[in-house]
């Protein structure tokens, strides 16, 4: 498993009396195709303790899944995801031949006692596109699942709108830049959010013992 997962809520310890949660990152990405209902169900049989996707909303106010800001990577066809809506969407096949997949389909595939890592991409677009609140904290309240979510991203907008809708779900923010560890605790502890979730390459034991101080947790992708 070690090249599909990323490491979660490493207690701030560097893994020393640290408690540690697996999930698999877009899924169970190194063996099938990422972010499709295929890689969700694969991580879950493997044993990890959650799964990882990218969200974005189209322009008719669905959410899919899908890592980059455009499908050709993983698709049949070229469209970009903000700006399209979700019969188009929907009308294209990843390279697996499954559909794109609506967040509400992945959700259903979430063991009772598993979780879902959510990380909104559509944080730096302009208008609507950047808007998944109150959309997702509504899918998410009535699929029960908002007791199983994180949510992660690199901007803090929607982390804290996450707040304003779900001020129970943890939120966690999401960096691989050096040197910002000071800004980063700050930020969360200004807006209230979990803790970081930094690209392994940060990681020390000086780093973690920071967070760790500041009561905060930390997450590390990609392991």
């Amino acid at each position: 498993m070690k090249y599909i997962l990323s490491l979660l809520l490493i207690s701030s310890t560097l893994l020393i009396n640290a408690q540690v949660k697996v999930a698999a990152h877009r899924g169970a990405s190194a063996y099938v195709l990422e972010n499709s209902l295929e890689a969700f169900k694969l991580g879950f049989e493997m044993e990890a303790d959650a799964i990882e996707m990218d969200i974005w909303k189209t322009t008719d106010d669905s959410l899919v899944i899908m890592h980059d800001r455009t499908t050709g990577r993983t698709s049949n066809e070229n469209l970009v995801v903000p700006e399209s809506d979700s019969k188009q969407l929907r009308a294209l096949r990843l390279h697996n031949g499954e559909k794109i997949p609506f967040v509400y389909e992945a959700l259903a595939l979430v063991p009772e006692g598993k979780q879902v890592v959510i990380e909104i991409k559509c944080y730096d677009e302009a208008g609507e596109a950047a808007h998944v609140f109150p959309m997702l904290s509504d899918l998410l309240i009535r699929t029960g699942r908002a007791k199983d979510a994180i949510i992660i991203s690199f901007g803090k907008m929607p982390l804290i709108e996450s707040k304003k809708y779900l001020p129970q779900t943890p939120c966690y923010y999401l960096s691989a830049e050096e040197h910002i560890e000071d800004e980063l605790i700050a930020l969360c502890k200004k807006y209230g959010f979990e803790g970081l979730n930094l690209h392994k390459k940060l990681i020390t034991k000086e780093l973690a013992d920071k967070v760790k101080q500041e009561n905060l947790d930390l997450m590390v992708w990609t392991v």
